[in-house]
C-alpha cells in the first residue's frame, strides 16, 4: 500500500481519486515496485511487469494492480 500512496502523492491526489480516475481510462499511472525506486509512468491498467527506466528492470506495476483491482 505504501507504493500506491507514493504514486497518488506524486500525482497530487488521494489514493481514492487515483483509483477512481484509473477505473475509466485506458492508460493509468504506474510505479516501480523496487523498494528504493519511485519511478512513475503511464501504463496499461493490467500492467505488472512494465519497464523501469531507472532500475532497468521489469518492475513497474499499475495502480489498479497495486490495489488488487485487476
Amino acid at each position: 500500500m505504501n507504493k500506491l500512496k507514493t504514486l497518488a502523492e506524486s500525482c497530487g491526489i488521494s489514493v481514492m481519486q487515483l483509483l477512481e480516475e484509473a477505473t475509466f481510462d485506458s492508460v493509468v499511472q504506474g510505479i516501480c515496485s523496487n523498494p528504493d525506486c519511485d519511478y512513475t509512468t503511464e501504463v496499461e491498467p493490467d500492467q505488472t511487469q512494465g519497464w523501469c527506466e531507472i532500475c532497468n528492470t521489469k518492475t513497474v506495476v499499475s495502480c489498479l494492480s497495486l490495489a488488487g483491482m485487476i
